[in-house]
């Protein structure tokens, strides 16, 4: 069951135009992984230095994989170095149902 991937980072001041740079490296990355179906990027409205990134995977276990990855580990290194705060991501699914079964 596909399931969606919030992450919401806030950047320092000066810092955007590396920020995408890196961001485009991990979506790039991400994108030949199994179970990657799509990525989106979105800056917020209220504050530039806030982006977004929505991420759909076929599965929460691949999702898991690519989040374990050395590869999202290297470049989110270098992404941390830029945050003003810890990035949050959140999962969500269209049922809950089929998320809990997806999960356990």
């Amino acid at each position: 069951m596909a399931i969606k991937v919030l992450t919401t980072r806030k950047f320092k001041r000066g810092t955007i135009e590396e920020a995408q740079k890196l961001l485009a490296l991990l979506r790039a990355a991400g994108t030949v992984r199994p179970g990657f179906i799509s990525g989106h990027t979105l800056i917020s409205a209220e504050d530039p230095h806030t982006l977004l990134v929505i991420s759909s995977w076929s599965d929460t276990k691949s999702w898991e994989a690519w989040q374990a990855s050395e590869k999202r580990k290297e470049i989110t290194a270098k992404i941390a170095g830029l945050l003003e705060t810890t990035e949050h991501v959140a999962i969500f699914s269209i049922e809950r149902k089929e998320f809990e079964a997806d999960m356990a």
